[in-house]
Parts: structure tokens; sequence; C-alpha cells
């Protein structure tokens, strides 16, 4: 008896499965400084980039997380439904959301976690939201580079074990958490953020009932009713090379950090879910930080300026970051 092709495609995507899920055990289960080697290296096959090329990261750096760029295939045709259809989201699931000019997004954690990226376009502004689970890291970033508007990738490198993006426009590498290209004709520029806040359905959707969810069609075959990532976030180990580690909190701990003009600083997620406004020394300075029932978070200083935070986990933050100040 022939397959039909609907027991084909579900048997392909429980291959796709397994390899990931396969892989992702064994990666943890190996020492970092052992990563799997790859037939074609990226910075060079791909992108073609070598010693003569503009970068302000050692080469050695980077490390190549899958056979080629493009491995996560991002979504560049976004299609979203109302909150009210959103059948494929659960009450605690995990989004990443945006209000933007009078509109209000969610993109679901577990449809990322196969693509990464989505190259959107919100109130006409062109928006790229980016996400890396390995630290945990939801960042929204405006998709104009150089005056143009362009997409971007997946390259399928890591540095400090941190997503490595790069824009279809010049070709240059940009790290997700430094919003600043790394490797390329763009190395040393910083991306603009865009601030989007990570949180559970049930709370964004509460808050804003108006909010359009990104659908389960983007185009690709995979099974987003997963959450891929679960072992590995409660693991401490790590999958990829870090330069800094600090064990005063566990590694995958949620943190929010803030880049301010006299330095950086994090809040556990645990504290701010304890005190939704608070006041803190830190710094030198006093700022007061809200947690706010959608799920934002909002420091102002003094002065009165407010400041938007990166989620990520504590590992991650304190890699880029290990001078900040630590709010627990």
């Amino acid at each position: 008896m022939t397959a039909s092709h609907d027991e084909k495609r579900c048997a392909n995507k429980m291959k796709t499965l397994s390899y990931f899920t396969a892989t992702v055990a064994l990666m943890l289960a190996i020492p970092v400084q052992a990563q799997r080697a790859f037939d074609n290296d990226i910075l060079t096959d791909t992108f073609g980039f070598d010693e003569n090329t503009k970068h302000v990261v050692p080469f050695d750096d980077l490390h190549q997380g899958c056979s080629d760029r493009d491995c996560f295939k991002s979504i560049d045709s976004p299609n979203f439904v109302p909150a009210a259809d959103a059948d494929h989201v659960g009450d605690e699931d995990v989004v990443i959301a945006i209000s933007w000019q009078g509109e209000f997004r969610a993109y679901p954690a577990r449809i990322l976690d196969h693509h990464e990226i989505v190259n959107d376009t919100i109130a006409g502004t062109p928006i790229a939201i980016t996400w890396c689970p390995l630290c945990g890291s939801a960042v929204g970033i405006h998709r104009e580079i150089g005056g143009r508007v362009t997409e971007f990738g997946v390259s399928g490198l890591l540095y400090e074990s941190n997503q490595v993006l790069y824009d279809r426009a010049t070709e240059s590498l940009w790290d997700q958490i430094g919003m600043t290209a790394i490797v390329g004709p763009m190395a040393g520029k910083k991306l603009r953020l865009v601030p989007v806040t990570m949180t559970r359905w049930s709370r964004w959707r509460n808050r804003h009932p108006e909010t359009v969810v990104l659908s389960t069609d983007t185009g690709f075959e995979e099974d987003y009713s997963k959450d891929r990532y679960a072992n590995y976030r409660d693991s401490t180990r790590l999958i990829f090379p870090v330069s800094q580690e600090d064990e005063r909190l566990h590694p995958k701990t949620v943190v929010y950090g803030f880049q301010l003009g006299v330095g950086t600083v994090a809040f556990s997620e645990s504290l701010l879910i304890e005190q939704s406004t608070s006041r803190h020394q830190v710094l030198g300075d006093e700022f007061v930080v809200e947690y706010h029932d959608d799920g934002s978070v909002v420091l102002t200083e003094r002065n009165g300026d407010t400041h938007s935070p990166i989620r990520l986990f504590w590992f991650a933050w304190y890699t880029f970051y290990p001078e900040t100040e630590l709010v627990r």
C-alpha cells in the first residue's frame, strides 16, 4: 500500500523533530569545547569572509551551529489571526509581543523556536522580531541598514552563545544582544532597538484584546505544538562556550537588562513579579522599575527618562555585560 501525502508529511515532521531533539540532547551531554564540525565553513564558504574582512571580534570567537546560513528559515511574509481565533496559543504559552504606533502583535515563542526571525512591517515601519532560544533573548530591531530597508536572516553562527544575524542588504553579521555589526561592511555599527515584551499569552491578551497573533500558516511544514527547548532551559549546561560566567544565579534565570548612561543593571524576573513597582538605589542613582499587567517592564530615571529592557537569561546578560549591577 502506498503512503498518502499526509502520512509522508507527518513522517517527515517526526524525523525532523527526532533529529532536533537528539541533537540538542547530544550537545548538552558533551563539553562545549568539543562541538560538532561541519564540512562547510559559513564564514569563508558562504559569506566569503577572511582576516582581511572588517571585523570587531576575533573569528575564533564565532562558533558554527549548523551547516549553512538560513538553517532556521526566517518568516518573511507573516500571517496573523485575531486574538479570539488564536487557538494555537495556550494561556501560559510565552509570546514576544509589541505595541507599536497603535498596533499590537504577539509572536508565540514555540513558532519562533523554528525560525528565530520574523521580518515584519508594523504600522508602516519595517521591524524584525528576533528570538534566540539559547539565550532566551527577544529583541526587536528596525529593518533599515545604511538607509536601505532589508531583511534579516539566521547566519548559522553564534557569538557568546548568542544568535548572529545577517542582513540581506550588506551581508554583515550582527550579534543580537549587543545589536552591533561584528563582521562585514557595517562592522562596528549599531542597530536601532524597538521595545518588545516577552510575556505569557494570557497577560498580553487580557490587557490588549485587539492584538493579532502570528499564525501557524508560515509557509513551512513544521510542528509548532512542542516546546523544543524545555530541557535546555532546565539545565545549567550551555551548548556553546561563553567568555564570562557568574554563579550568583542559575545561568538560565530570566533577568531584565538595562543599558543606562551610568552603566548596566539587571533585575531578576522573580523580583519584578513580587514587586510590580519598586524603587532601587543602584549605580549611584535612584530608579523606579515597573512590571505592568501585560508583562512589559519599564525603568524610569529620577529625571523622568524611561528605558526598556532586553529580557534574557542571566548567563547571556552577564557574558556581554560582566560589570553589570544585579538586583534580585
